[in-house]
């Protein structure tokens, strides 16, 4: 185990000579308001946080959002150079505005339900003696030099020692790692965030706030930067792809127009007139641009991120920063720790040598009620109740014998009552059993209990115990009881009566191997790293189904590696038993040199630099610190493994979904853009007005973002691999949708412009008709984006949302068409116009099952074993 002295602040030093007064009876009032003014209260200073206004501006750091930025610029020139209006220019920033203020305020909103978390931690009363006076006060307001009462069930409020202590036991894993509690006497250092598991004593204040321990490693996290996710990687490297595509176009329509313009005669116009065809010229290529760039993409993976991460949060994981919601699905390997993730972090009885403990008044009769009555009596340990549950004071091992006669319908404090012990000789590490004096029905026994081997050889005749080497195989605690009745002069017996045995253990949660299975299907590699024994890391990692082929290290077997030789062990490695902080930071950073998306749990602070350093951080909600918390990026609210799983899940989903609606944008945007090209260069007018390609870039694809970001996630996601980090988010699938369709959609398209639609009287007509049409032909191919990479959902169930929100569409554009009047260029159709138009885009709808054939051959396999 890890020496508590060698991570103490040297500051405490000093503090070991404070007056005995003071040590005996607290500061008095001038001294606390000495010691607050020298050296402050006893908060973690918040990490910086950014000022609300520069947050905001970091959202225009998206490229997409620069383009729009580009795209603004140059629209708002145009304008005003020629004279007329800003309109086009405003549903430009309109789209961007949208885009930045939702992602920024469903960020805000997080932060600030975690801040609430972390604040109810603030308010908790500490039992303090100041000028000889025991009182209570809040967490904050302890000073240095105070006096503090400490016993079972207590959090250590601060850094400091020990004075006074009877049985002091504090649990020291949220900076060690270790489970066991560590026995503490006089002199010797607690730590803030620790816990005392047994006993009572005072301790002297001697660091708080950012001089503790758990300070000095907040601040260290302040300094360290987040990894880029693999999301942000994909959609940037598209960006790039789509800005070049958007300012190609605009390049060749210069181009073609200039060269036509040179061939007609234009430039030997009068100057004016030139000024006007290169302006035109100008205001085609702004419209291509706009055309080419999905404005709607960055508001719509926003909308996407935000419900997700509310349906993660109702599947208890608060997400803490809004990309964590896809990272966690692209996570290939995840490091967790065991005690309270893996296990329910609660000794249990799970063995036993008796069916079920027995009490009746009087003698006992049976092993059973020796057992009963010696697991009552023979112990130190109380069972609390907080918020409906039992909560162990003391022991966690006698608090386990307490909970399992309650199990029993047994009330040890009944037993209590009925039988008062004459005296008590608490556990000894030397000698490994306690043992308590207790009258029974007037003749006196000793009730004994302790390690199997020490009380066997006292017991007559002495038991077999080759069975219980099987139970220590298992990671369980074994305890045996025995009972002797005493002579009247009290001496000693000379043996005694061997009653049986229990095995205890922090039990595996049930659902944790399903869970496990579910993860390694899914390709998912599960890695223990615990302060455990490597027995009892190999038993627990065996019953999860973690350990499989027997790779494991101790941490400190892994740190002393060379390099090379490391990385070879973090693939290979099952489990890290007797591991310290440091090594589990050094193995997500040697996964991640490897090309692994590594996700790591945690709850102490020693944890929270692997937790901010892993691709996604899992801090614990219940029993995690806050820098643990604060260093992560989503929040476990249950502590529990499986959520884990479910959130890969909606994470996977998610990503499915933003591909979803990847095939529905590109193939809006190639196809206008190219229709946008081909009109005007074959002397025809552009098909769209910039306020037409708002409406269809922004407010439509932000409601099909809605719709298609609807659809649950499908048992699938989960048989396959992680998608690889360098793999393009546009997939051979995609390809083929987008081509297909987009081909469809400038065939038909080219077909209308050149020779008309039938039954549309006027040009203006015509116009109307072909903005109506390319919207409805969305809406039906909207269904075809369901069913991403082949797979199509059932039609109705999963997203009802979707033919809602598609309705919806249909009838607003009908709304545009009939009334939009001006605004939107449009005059009004019949009845009969817009069947035509319903008749002439179905036709969209019979695309799936040609693209799927298409797309089967090229597309990538990521299922298990590929």
């Amino acid at each position: 185990m890890k020496d508590s002295h060698a991570i103490i602040n040297c500051e405490m030093i000093p503090f070991l000579k404070l007056p005995a007064e003071a040590r005996e009876h607290g500061l008095h009032p001038e001294s606390v308001r000495e010691m607050r003014e020298k050296y402050g209260k006893n908060e973690l200073t918040p990490p910086q946080r950014t000022a609300l206004w520069y947050q905001y501006l970091v959202k225009f750091n998206d490229p997409i959002i620069r383009i729009l930025l580009v795209a603004i610029l140059i629209s708002a020139t145009v304008a005003l150079f020629e004279g007329k209006s800003l309109l086009d220019t405003a549903g430009i920033i309109i789209a961007v505005f949208l885009a930045t203020s939702i992602s920024f305020l469903t960020e805000y909103h997080s932060n600030r339900e975690f801040e609430a978390l972390n604040a109810m931690r603030e308010d908790i009363g500490i039992k303090v003696v100041r000028n000889d006076q025991a009182g209570i006060i809040p967490l904050r307001e302890l000073v240095v030099g105070d006096l503090v009462i400490v016993e079972a069930g207590d959090g250590i409020p601060a850094d400091g020692y020990l004075i006074t202590g009877y049985n002091v036991e504090v649990d020291e894993s949220m900076f060690t790692g270790e489970s066991e509690p560590v026995r503490k006497t006089m002199d010797e250092i607690v730590l803030k965030g620790t816990w005392v598991t047994a006993g009572r004593g005072r301790m002297i204040t001697a660091a708080v706030g950012d001089a503790t321990r758990m300070g000095q490693i907040a601040a260290d996290l302040a300094h360290d930067a987040r990894p880029e996710t693999p999301l942000q990687i994909k959609l940037r490297s598209l960006a790039a792809f789509i800005s070049r595509f958007g300012y190609g176009m605009a390049g060749l329509i210069i181009a073609t127009l200039l060269i036509k313009g040179a061939l007609t005669g234009v430039f030997s116009e009068s100057p004016t007139i030139i000024v006007r065809y290169l302006l035109d010229s100008f205001i085609f290529a702004v419209i291509i641009i706009v055309v080419s760039v999905p404005e709607g993409l960055p508001l719509s993976v926003t909308v996407s991120l935000a419900l997700t991460m509310q349906k993660m949060t109702r599947a208890c994981s608060l997400v803490r920063h809004l990309i964590a919601c896809e990272t966690v699905g692209s996570v290939s390997v995840i490091c967790t720790d065991k005690t309270g993730t893996l296990t329910l972090n609660q000794m249990e009885v799970v063995v036993s040598s008796i069916e079920l403990p027995e009490f009746v008044t009087g003698t006992p009769k049976t092993s059973a009620g020796w057992i009963t009555l010696n697991a009552a009596l023979n112990s130190t340990a109380e069972l609390g109740c907080r918020e409906g549950r039992l909560i162990t004071v003391g022991n966690s091992t006698e608090a386990a014998l307490l909970r399992w006669l309650h199990r029993a319908g047994i009330t040890y404090t009944d037993i209590r009552s009925a039988y008062l012990p004459i005296s008590q000789e608490l556990f000894d590490s030397r000698k490994k059993q306690m043992s308590t004096i207790v009258q029974i029905s007037g003749h006196t026994f000793a009730l004994i209990k302790g390690a199997p081997e020490i009380l066997a050889a006292s017991c007559a005749p002495p038991p077999d115990l080759t069975h219980l080497h099987e139970l220590a195989c298992r990671a369980m605690r074994t305890l045996a009881f025995a009972h002797a009745e005493l002579s009247v002069d009290g001496v000693p017996p000379c043996s005694y009566i061997w009653d049986g045995y229990v095995g205890i253990r922090d039990e595996v949660r049930p659902d944790v191997p399903d869970a496990v299975e579910a993860c390694n299907k899914a390709g998912i590699t599960v890695k223990m790293v615990t302060g455990d024994s490597p027995m009892t890391a190999t038993a627990i990692a065996r019953e999860t189904g973690i350990l499989t082929r027997g790779n494991i290290l101790t941490g400190r077997e892994f740190r002393v590696l060379p390099e090379k030789e490391r990385r070879i062990a973090a693939r290979n490695l099952e489990v890290l038993a007797r591991s310290e902080p440091s090594d589990k930071l050094l193995l997500v950073q040697t996964l991640q040199n490897e090309g692994e998306v590594v996700a790591v749990t945690g709850d102490g602070t020693n944890d929270a630099p692997a937790l901010r350093h892993a691709n996604v951080g899992l801090a614990m909600g219940i029993a995690g610190t806050e820098v643990a918390r604060e260093a992560s990026d989503i929040i476990l609210l249950d502590d529990s493994f499986p959520t884990i799983k479910n959130a890969v899940w909606w994470g996977r989903a998610l990503y499915e979904n933003i591909q979803r609606f990847l095939v529905f944008q590109l193939t809006i945007n190639i196809s206008a853009a190219i229709l946008s090209f081909l009109a005007p260069v074959l002397g025809f007018p552009p098909p769209f007005t910039i306020i037409q390609l708002l409406w269809i870039n922004i407010v439509m694809d932000t409601l099909a973002a809605l719709a298609l970001c609807g659809e649950s996630p499908h048992r699938a996601l989960m048989d396959r691999h992680p998608i690889p980090k360098d793999e393009p988010v546009v997939t051979p699938y995609m390809k083929w949708a987008i081509l297909l369709t987009a081909s469809a959609y400038i065939f038909v398209g080219m077909m209308a412009i050149v020779f008309g639609i039938p039954f549309m009287q006027s040009p203006q007509h015509q116009a109307t008709a072909f903005f109506a049409g390319f919207v409805v032909a969305q809406v039906w191919n909207g269904i075809n984006c369901r069913g991403i990479n082949g797979i199509m959902p059932p039609l109705f169930r999963g997203n009802p949302l979707f033919f809602g929100i598609m309705a919806g569409i249909v009838g607003v554009q009908i709304l545009i068409v009939q009334y939009g009047g001006t605004f939107f260029s449009t005059v009004p159709l019949d009845p009969l116009q817009w069947l035509i138009i319903v008749l002439i885009t179905f036709p969209v709808i019979l695309l799936w099952p040609l693209i799927r054939w298409c797309a089967k051959r090229g597309q990538p396999d990521y299922s298990p074993g590929s």
